[in-house]
């Protein structure tokens, strides 16, 4: 074979090898975007739902969990509408502005600060009683991964939570 047969055959073979690696970067970050929605915000509203209906069950005893864990959610919202995180770039504009009303709606809940723990009062209660129907509206749980579903499942929570955002106005 000569030179310039060995040549284009390496250029070919190098070429392909370049297109898979670009082809395993883009299927590698689509994974990690997807990924990032669902362990920073869907398992957490899970979570949440759960705490909400356990606090209703015991009389609300300790509703401060309950702000933790929409401080929680409230801060991957924060991260990911910012357009310089990993994960922005998935978002079409209909999904930013359903992460906004959500996030919008835990806003209402008391939120703690590092000096002091919110105080709750029987309209706050309601507002997460009315989140966590919601949640189960929704069907959000832990064994959903596909990214569209679980948009699809944050359109009809910020649809239901619109409720508490026009409430707290």
């Amino acid at each position: 074979m000569s030179k310039i047969k060995q040549l284009i055959a390496f250029l070919i073979i190098s070429n392909l090898l370049t297109l898979c690696f670009l082809a395993y970067s883009f299927i590698n970050k689509d994974f990690q975007q997807n990924n990032y929605f669902i362990e920073e915000i869907q398992e957490p509203l899970v979570e949440l739902q759960g705490m909400i209906h356990d606090q209703q069950e015991n009389n609300w005893k300790h509703p401060e969990l309950v702000s933790f864990q929409a401080y929680k959610i409230q801060k991957a919202i924060k991260d990911v509408l910012q357009e310089r995180h990993f994960a922005h770039s998935k978002l079409k504009e209909e999904e930013k502005s359903n992460l906004r009303d959500i996030n919008q709606a835990l806003q209402s809940l008391p939120q703690n600060t590092s000096q002091t723990i919110a105080i709750w009062k029987k309209k706050d209660k309601q507002n997460a009683l009315t989140f966590e129907k919601a949640l189960v509206h929704a069907k959000m749980d832990t064994n959903e991964e596909d990214y569209k579903k679980f948009m699809n499942k944050c359109k009809i929570i910020a649809s239901e939570t619109s409720k508490i955002n026009d409430i707290s106005k």
